[in-house]
C-alpha cells in the first residue's frame, strides 16, 4: 500500500506542472538511491575499520612479544657469573 498522498496523473495540470512533478519524482528517487548507497558504504567502512583495529591489536601484541623475547635474550647474553679470584 502506498504511503502518503496519491500521485496526480500526468494528464492533470499544465505541461509545466507535469514536468515539475516528473522532475521532483526523479529527484526524490535519486535521493533515496544515494541515501541507500551511502548507508551501504558506511557499513563497509565500519567493517573495514573493525578489521584494521583487529589487525592493529595483533601487530601491537606481536611487537610486545618480540620486545619481551629480545629483552630475555639480552639478559641472557649479559648475565655475569661470579667473578673468579685469581691467586
Amino acid at each position: 500500500m502506498p504511503v502518503g498522498r496519491p500521485r496526480k496523473p500526468d494528464s492533470e495540470g499544465t505541461k509545466k506542472e507535469v514536468e515539475k512533478r516528473k522532475y521532483m519524482r526523479q529527484y526524490q528517487a535519486q535521493l533515496k538511491k544515494d541515501i541507500n548507497t551511502l548507508a551501504k558504504m558506511e557499513i563497509d567502512c565500519d567493517e573495514e575499520l573493525a578489521r584494521i583495529k583487529k589487525e592493529k591489536a595483533k601487530l601491537i601484541d606481536d611487537l610486545e612479544k618480540s620486545n619481551n623475547q629480545a629483552e630475555d635474550i639480552l639478559k641472557e647474553a649479559t648475565k655475569t657469573t661470579k667473578p673468579v679470584k685469581k691467586i
